[in-house]
């Protein structure tokens, strides 16, 4: 009997790992494009602490340095379209996809997001040519206080 409630459980959870998983595939757009993007992850030092690191990725000749993430909630008609997938210590990963901002023209920001969702928080790319500007920041984005955008 004990195995059996243990068996359940395992189910249980199963079944709940697959509807968080599913749920990101099914409210927003992965459709790969003609002619995908490969983000290579890279690092960008501080400045003013060359002990400091940050993630950045590359996107049409300007580099996007990690700035934030998810602040609650965010919708599919936030989300613009998907330009490639994340390339991190030389392995494809075609799961994570960088989309843009749908209220965002200039491209300030840019968003990688997991097609699976499976607790994966969606982190949030600035352009560094923005540093030190005062640029429209979504609602939904949470800084995440970088001493490299102050």
């Amino acid at each position: 009997m004990k195995k059996l409630r243990i068996a359940a459980a395992a189910a249980a959870v199963a079944l709940l790992l697959t509807a968080c998983g599913s749920s990101a595939a099914s409210e927003f757009d992965f459709t790969m494009p003609d002619s995908p993007t490969e983000f290579v992850t890279t690092i960008v030092t501080d400045s003013e602490d060359s002990a400091t690191q940050y993630p950045a990725i590359e996107f049409d000749g300007k580099t996007y340095v990690a700035y934030g993430t998810l602040d609650g909630d965010i919708q599919k008609s936030d989300v613009g379209s998907r330009l490639g997938y994340l390339v991190q210590d030389g392995q494809k990963l075609e799961e994570i996809g960088i989309f843009t901002l749908a209220a965002d023209p200039d491209q300030n920001y840019l968003l990688s997001m997991d097609e699976k969702g499976i607790m994966e928080n969606k982190t949030f790319f600035r352009n560094s040519e923005t540093v030190g500007k005062d640029v429209l920041t979504p609602s939904f984005i949470k800084s995440s206080d970088y001493n490299y955008w102050k």
